[in-house]
């Protein structure tokens, strides 16, 4: 078999619907442009954001098998990268040879990559690969992977967005009663908005564990938006409320400032979505900045990477709690003894009221087959492959040219 040519459609930010639009913390809420906490500042996220959220990449072979990866990011950079460079590097060569095209694509963006745009362009080419391994057996990769450790997926409810304590409150009800016993909630302030921000923080996690008691896992994402300093004294307020994990406290590249956040904390940090290869996250690991790892495999390097980075987390005893629910994300957690759960994006009943025709999230938009819990838990994921087939309707209309 052998690959013939690669397309690629870059996807708006607008299929990620209003939830970008909701007020939480951010790495760029320490701006005021882009902040917006209180909100009233609705576009503050999609002006950094930029136009392109996800892009799609279809390597097609003579076999007439078409594999499909999506790397993700608000980048358009993703499409140069992988036209100008990796297709240049992958067509006419055979699609099953997935390791040896993994290091040539790593090693040919070494002078402009490592890490950002291109290890995400890496990723979506070896997710298609993967696709293609799959289509060709006709089993789902799980099967490829050693076959599934699990009947089904635990998932926690991850949406929880502080628009206000009353809406906050239904939602995590509706979550609970709904099945799931985990749940993440977004904080709203950072630094910039000193003590009254604290107590509105702690509000926040008090309302959650108030309407869901004691018996449910409730954690907190404060999207790297804190710094080290006012993340201890976060922490140390959030102790008493037995949260699950807090996550991303402080930018990425400040493993120092994780590692400290870590050695202050009673409440277990995690982090790595937005870290690149085995790496980066080794680096997570071995200078104990994590409790729980949270690699992203549309942007860490793929399916090929994301499992060196198990093997290696497993050896630490650290977990692997993939960053976003998607199929090929199901795909790696159904094989794998040390991911225990998915991130699951369910719609709060009160944006489904006012939005009645919305049927995805910003995080399956995309795609025909979005997996759905019940009961707090996905099935294994059906059909051959990654079962990342898209939404043609979808991709046309939220295509950037």
């Amino acid at each position: 078999m052998e690959i013939t040519n690669v397309d690629v459609t870059k996807v708006s930010t607008e299929s990620w619907g209003e939830f970008v639009e909701f007020p939480l913390v951010t790495v760029m809420s320490k701006f005021d442009e882009y902040n917006n906490a209180d909100g009233d500042n609705p576009q503050a996220r999609r002006k950094w954001m930029g136009p392109v959220g996800d892009v799609v990449v279809e390597v097609k072979t003579d076999a007439g098998i078409t594999g499909i990866g999506v790397g993700n990011w608000a980048t358009g950079s993703i499409e140069t990268i992988v036209e100008e460079t990796l297709s240049k590097l992958i067509v006419r060569e055979d699609p099953r040879e997935r390791e040896r095209l993994w290091d040539t694509m790593y090693r040919a963006t070494i002078p402009f990559g490592r890490k950002g745009a291109a290890v995400e362009a890496i990723s979506a080419v070896d997710l298609a690969l993967w696709d293609i391994a799959g289509k060709e057996v006709g089993k789902p990769v799980y099967e490829l992977l050693g076959g599934p450790v699990k009947e089904e997926i635990a998932c926690y409810a991850s949406n929880l967005h502080p628009v206000d304590h009353e809406k906050l409150e239904r939602e995590a009800l509706d979550y609970a009663e709904k099945g799931f016993d985990a749940m993440k909630l977004r904080f709203r302030y950072g630094p910039e908005a000193g003590r009254v921000g604290m107590k509105e923080n702690e509000k926040i996690v008090r309302t959650v564990r108030n309407a869901v008691g004691d018996d449910i896992a409730v954690a907190g994402d404060a999207y790297m938006g804190w710094n080290v300093r006012y993340a201890k004294k976060m922490v140390k307020r959030l102790e008493r409320y037995d949260m699950e994990w807090i996550e991303e406290p402080v930018i990425p590249d400040d493993i120092d400032g994780y590692a400290e956040v870590r050695e202050a904390s009673n409440v277990p940090i995690s982090g790595g979505e937005h870290e690149f290869t085995r790496w980066g996250h080794k680096e997570l690991i071995e200078r104990g900045a994590v409790d729980i790892l949270q690699p992203d495999v549309h942007r860490c390097g793929g399916l090929t990477e994301l499992l060196r980075i198990d093997a290696m987390a497993s050896a630490h005893d650290v977990p692997v709690v993939p960053h976003s629910g998607t199929n090929p994300h199901l795909h790696f957690i159904a094989a794998s003894t040390n991911s225990p759960m998915a991130e699951y994006f369910p719609i709060p009943e009160w944006y489904a009221e006012r939005e009645s025709e919305k049927k995805s999230t910003y995080a399956d938009a995309i795609y025909a087959n979005p997996p759905q819990a019940e009961d707090g838990v996905i099935p294994l994921p059906d059909g051959v492959g990654l079962s990342s087939e898209v939404n043609r309707e979808a991709l046309e209309h939220h295509e950037v040219e």
